[in-house]
């Protein structure tokens, strides 16, 4: 979604790069058991990462779902987040990472509360991967109607973004890689960065980069 939108005349590319290990086929990413320092933590990935991908026009960018974020993550043990408004916690970690990675080409981004937040911009996009879904769809609008706006569905663990879609939509649970990023092109990235003030405040830094020539 954000390549032909950062580069609509096909003059850059975006490379995405899973942080995690590889062990026994699966893929571990960010979360409570995974480490922000150390040997195998996500810092040494991020700054190897920099060290190697060096150039005038190489801007590196996060995309971490706050939910399950490590325990020893920057700014996390000094900020306490408020669930009325979580957005100034949000912030201050990633000023805090921004700090502690100090290269001038990274730009932070945390996800509230994860990456199916963005997928309650417009529950209706779910038929575009679920069929015989208007009563599950209208639960959905409930739910995202039921905070000031979507990006304050909190991370608990039963009632985070994606463990409410799966309770409402249990088929979503097998079918994350594949169904979320087909509903999120379906709604598009106006209507995402509508709904969602911190994904936009995260793409108006993207489309502020100045490129050398």
């Amino acid at each position: 979604m954000l390549q032909p939108h950062l580069f609509p005349q096909s003059d850059g590319l975006i490379h995405t790069l899973a942080v995690g290990e590889k062990d026994h086929h699966h893929l571990y990413g960010l979360g409570t058991k995974k480490k922000y320092m150390g040997d195998k933590g996500v810092r040494k990935f991020i700054c190897n990462t920099i060290k190697h991908r060096q150039g005038k026009n190489v801007y590196f960018t996060t995309f971490f779902d706050l939910y399950a974020l490590p325990n020893d993550f920057p700014g996390k043990a000094a900020n306490v987040r408020n669930p009325a408004n979580p957005t100034p916690y949000v912030v201050a970690l990633e000023d805090a990472f921004r700090l502690d990675i100090n290269y001038y080409r990274f730009i932070p981004y945390l996800q509230l509360h994860e990456y199916e937040t963005m997928l309650f911009a417009d529950p209706d996009a779910f038929r575009k991967s679920f069929e015989n879904c208007e009563d599950e769809i209208q639960e959905l609008k409930a739910i995202a109607t039921s905070e000031p706006n979507i990006e304050h569905i909190n991370d608990g663990k039963d009632t985070a973004p994606s463990k409410r879609i799966i309770e409402v939509l249990p088929g979503y649970d097998g079918r994350k890689s594949s169904a979320g990023p087909d509903i999120a092109a379906f709604i598009g990235l106006a209507k995402i960065r509508e709904k969602c003030p911190h994904v936009h405040s995260w793409l108006l830094q993207l489309e502020g980069i100045k490129w050398e020539a």
